[in-house]
């Protein structure tokens, strides 16, 4: 079995998280096979691509996402927090994320951002735009909030879909089975606590994708477990790490 190497948020150890010089460079120097990444929704409706629901971190700028237009957005700076020589990134549509992986034919897993802060019908839209540009098998959407997972299922039974968590749980792979998940998505600390999952959750047609692995061992012990991806900021060590077992 293949193991995915998912770049978390893009090339985030070296460039500007979720910006698309990080989804780009991911691919072209990293050799990811995707990206994990994230989306909000602007106040006029549009989904964007970006961690946080507060600017303050990753941006020149202060406030709220769902607060400001997409064209506010758009005027803000997503790279100069990581360096001046990162200046001049702007935060993405999903539409233009969705395009890089349609370009480079890769996969992603895309986490919805509701929950903490509720977004009417975040779901649909971002099932329109995956659909509309006809991507639907390259994509898994993923949310900590799982009443907005089944919600995705609802509108759209063929998307596959993950339970985000970051503490260990008891059963996670009876739940996922339970609700009709395609896959769970645990924190890497949790793997440490139930080594076995991966295994039971197998057992039960479930992918098993962690993050975020950033450490040698840790993506040893990922691949000694078997999981179905590795979601790091480091793709490029993933990279190697999984080439070098794939020749011994």
């Amino acid at each position: 079995m293949k193991i995915r190497n998912l770049a978390h948020r893009g090339f985030s150890g070296k460039y500007p998280e979720n910006t698309r010089l990080a989804f780009v460079k991911a691919v072209e120097e990293a050799g990811a096979d995707g990206f994990e990444s994230d989306v909000h929704l602007s106040s006029d409706g549009e989904p964007v691509v970006i961690h946080d629901h507060d600017l303050s971190r990753t941006t020149n700028e202060n406030g709220f996402v769902g607060d400001k237009t997409f064209a506010e957005l758009r005027r803000i700076d997503n790279g100069i927090w990581k360096g001046e020589e990162f200046s001049g990134q702007h935060i993405l549509h999903l539409d233009e994320l969705l395009e890089i992986v349609a370009e480079y034919k890769v996969f992603l897993n895309l986490e919805i951002k509701t929950g903490e802060i509720f977004y009417k019908d975040i779901e649909k839209i971002c099932i329109q735009r995956i659909n509309a540009l006809g991507v639907g098998k390259q994509i898994l959407v993923s949310s900590f909030n799982h009443i907005s997972v089944r919600r995705c299922m609802e509108i759209d039974s063929s998307l596959r879909t993950g339970f985000l968590y970051e503490s260990p749980l008891i059963d996670m792979d009876l739940y996922g089975e339970r609700y009709h998940a395609s896959a769970i998505h645990p924190r890497l600390c949790c793997l440490y606590y139930s080594p076995d999952l991966v295994d039971k959750a197998h057992d039960r047609n479930l992918e098993v994708n962690t993050w975020t692995v950033n450490t040698e061992d840790d993506m040893r012990y990922c691949v000694k477990l078997g999981v179905d991806s590795i979601i790091s900021n480091y793709p490029d060590k993933t990279a190697v790490l999984l080439r070098s077992q794939t020749e011994n």
